[in-house]
Order: C-alpha cells, then sequence, then structure tokens
C-alpha cells in the first residue's frame, strides 16, 4: 500500500472519537492492514488521553467557601451535646437543604473531577514524559466557545492541529494558522470547518514547531494571506 492510500489525515479524529460511522468503518478497515498507520494512531491515542490536562482550570466564587463553612458551623452548634457526624455527613446535609437536585449532582462531579484530575497529574509526574505534547488553545471573543489544541510529535518536527466549534465560512473565507517565533509570523496552513466547526489540520512550517513561542488562528481569504488581516479567533503558548 503507498503513501497516498494511509489514513493519516484521519487518525486525530478517529483517536478522539468524533468520526461519523461510515468514516469510522473506513478508518478501522484501513487500520486491520497496516501497521504503519496502527503505530500512529497508539501515539495519538497516547495524546488524548492527555487531553484533559490541558483544560483550563476554573476557579470557584470567592465567597463559596465562607458560605460552605459558615453552614457547617452552624449545623455544628445546632448538634453540640449530640453525636457528632462525619464531615461528609455534614457536607450531604448540607448540599440536600441548600441546593437543588442538579446543584448537588454538579456540586459532587466538580470535586470528584478535582480530585481525579489532582491524582493525574500526580501520576504523570512520576512517569515518563508523554510521547507527544499537547498545547491547548484560548478562544477570544471573536469565537467565544471554540476550542482546539495543538499536538507536537515528541521529536517537535511535526503537529496536528485539532478545533471544534469554530463558525463554519463562505466559500470565500478559510482559517489560516500563524506559527510566531521572535516577533514573525509565519503560516502553518489554511483550513476549512465542517457544519460543526470540527476540522484538523498537519501542519505545515517551515521548522521544528517547538521553535516558535506562540500560535494565532484568523478568517482570512480563501488560499491564505501573506500575513494576518481578519479576526483573531484561537490563539496559544508552545514555548511557556
Amino acid at each position: 500500500m503507498n503513501t497516498e492510500m494511509h489514513v493519516n489525515e484521519w487518525l486525530p479524529a478517529y483517536a478522539l472519537d468524533i468520526m461519523t460511522e461510515e468514516e469510522t468503518v473506513q478508518v478501522a478497515e484501513h487500520l486491520a492492514s497496516c501497521p504503519a498507520c496502527r503505530s500512529d494512531l497508539r501515539a495519538y491515542q497516547e495524546a488524548a488521553d492527555e487531553l484533559p490536562l490541558a483544560l483550563v482550570q476554573m476557579a470557584p466564587p470567592p465567597a463559596l467557601k465562607d458560605h460552605l463553612m459558615k453552614n457547617i458551623r452552624s449545623r455544628q452548634a445546632q448538634a453540640a451535646g449530640a453525636s457528632h457526624p462525619t464531615f461528609w455527613q455534614q457536607m450531604a446535609v448540607l448540599l440536600k437543604r441548600s441546593a437543588p437536585a442538579w446543584g448537588v449532582a454538579l456540586i459532587l462531579v466538580l470535586a470528584f473531577s478535582n480530585w481525579a484530575l489532582w491524582q493525574r497529574l500526580i501520576q504523570v509526574s512520576t512517569q515518563k514524559a508523554a510521547p507527544m505534547r499537547v498545547v491547548a488553545l484560548v478562544n477570544t471573543t471573536n469565537a467565544p466557545l471554540a476550542i482546539g489544541s495543538l499536538i507536537i510529535s515528541k521529536s517537535g518536527d511535526y503537529g496536528t492541529l485539532v478545533v471544534d466549534n469554530l463558525t463554519a465560512l463562505n466559500a470565500d473565507h478559510q482559517y489560516q494558522l500563524w506559527l510566531v517565533r521572535d516577533g514573525q509570523r509565519v503560516s502553518g496552513g489554511v483550513f476549512s470547518v465542517n457544519s460543526d466547526g470540527y476540522a484538523s489540520l498537519a501542519i505545515n512550517s517551515p521548522g521544528p514547531l517547538d521553535q516558535y513561542q506562540t500560535l494565532g488562528i484568523t478568517v482570512e481569504p480563501a488560499g491564505g494571506s501573506p500575513g494576518p488581516t481578519g479576526a483573531k479567533v484561537l490563539g496559544g503558548t508552545i514555548q511557556p
């Protein structure tokens, strides 16, 4: 099988399980007989496992802790002289009395997620570095719902851009990726998103990706521009 018949450009979406059923079947059939693509898929799957660690953490409202502790102390005072419930029993009573059912579920999910993330961070910190690095992108007011990640190979020589929730543009415009080093911008490629706002792009850069400091995505005329001219929708930091 020659290179043109490989499915490398579909592997990021396959690893994230965001393909249609028909596309998934096509890729799976190819993987069954292609060791090279199976090897590349394992690398993408390992990178996908690290994607949750790239999410921006949200701080709780400043008054939340004081509110919870005030309610706990109040109930402790009321229960003085009686048998002392455990901390988790107190929290359960507090949540049942002070929050609707969906609020209880949300708080418990967030608490468990934070605990699981912390355990994962500890585990990752004690293991060998992942074969691929994931850079989370930050949206702008021009695309407040957009999300994206840059997946960089272990060597830093190449990578793949994955975006979602971007607005589908008309035929006269495309999104363009810009790589920035020492204030100089070079194009990393142009792309269009599907009706769901999703796209993946194998980045074509003049140099290794880990040599660039930042990246940005703007709206440009179809085919790309020599330099950024349109609204910026996503950006990120490659080198801290």
